[in-house]
Order: structure tokens, then C-alpha cells, then sequence
């Protein structure tokens, strides 16, 4: 009996940060040893923003106006396009996709959408201490992934 190989695929969340370059580098470099594919994934969160109208009646905002959503979500998808460019020139095949949501839910989900056969992801190296305030995407998307994780452990 003959299998068909299906190519596989690697999900790489980018934040579009300094580091983004170190983490594409190591994803295209994994990509071409298994012969996968990429897809590019950015997250814009949504950003809580506190608008006091009284003393007892103070409000939280939780999103942008959706004009701002979807400028902000093509913005990103853009800036993900041009990072492909060189890799697609390259003979890989890229995807690119931008969503609103929170990090770790969007890309746990996105990976499986996909059947992602990796995640790629990239550290910052932030200490404990902003780990305890702050939470991780990594440490999220660990805890939560459908499939193996690759940290590209880097520093800005």
C-alpha cells in the first residue's frame, strides 16, 4: 500500500517586533529541512482602554472602533506579506494571516485549523518577575498547543 505525504505546515506567530527577523530566519530554515510550508500569523489584541465618566459609573472600553480593527489587522497582514516576499522568491510557499484576538487562543486555534505539524515561536527572554504580571504567549501556547513548539530563544 502506497501513503501519500501530505507537506507539512509550520505556524509562525510574528508580533512584528525587533525579534521577528531571528524567528522567520529559524522557521525557514526548519521549513526547508521538512519541506513545509509556512504561515505567517499575527495576533492584534485588543487593547482595554479605562474612560471615566463619574465617580461611581467609571467604563472600560475593550476595542477599538472596527474601522480601527481592520485598518490595524490589514496593517499587520501587510507587514506579513512583505516578510514572505523573499521566502515565497525563495521556492517556499507562504500564507499570511492576520486576526483580532487574544494571543494565545488565536494561535492555539490557528494551529489547529491548519494541522500545524510545528509551532514556531520566539521568546523574548523577559525575567520571572514580568512572567508573573505579565503572563507569556509561550508559556500559553505550551500549555495549549495541539502540536510540537519550536522557541527561538532570543534577545532584542
Amino acid at each position: 500500500m502506497v501513503h501519500a505525504f501530505r507537506m507539512s505546515t509550520l505556524l509562525v506567530p510574528l508580533d512584528t517586533s525587533d525579534i521577528s527577523g531571528k524567528v522567520l530566519a529559524q522557521a525557514e530554515k526548519l521549513g526547508r529541512q521538512l519541506g513545509a510550508g509556512i504561515a505567517l500569523f499575527h495576533v492584534v489584541e485588543p487593547i482595554a482602554t479605562y474612560v471615566p465618566v463619574g465617580t461611581s459609573m467609571d467604563a472600560i472600553s475593550t476595542s477599538p472602533p472596527l474601522i480601527d480593527i481592520e485598518e490595524q489587522t490589514g496593517l499587520a497582514k501587510s507587514r506579513l506579506e512583505k516578510l514572505a516576499e523573499p521566502l515565497r522568491a525563495s521556492g517556499l510557499e507562504v500564507t499570511c494571516e492576520a486576526v483580532l484576538g487574544i494571543a494565545v487562543e488565536e494561535i492555539v486555534e490557528q494551529a489547529g485549523l491548519l494541522a500545524a505539524d510545528y509551532i514556531v515561536v520566539g521568546s523574548h527572554g523577559h525575567g520571572a518577575l514580568y512572567h508573573m504580571f505579565s503572563g507569556s504567549v509561550v508559556t500559553g501556547v505550551l500549555k495549549h498547543s495541539p502540536c510540537p513548539v519550536v522557541v527561538v530563544p532570543v534577545r532584542s
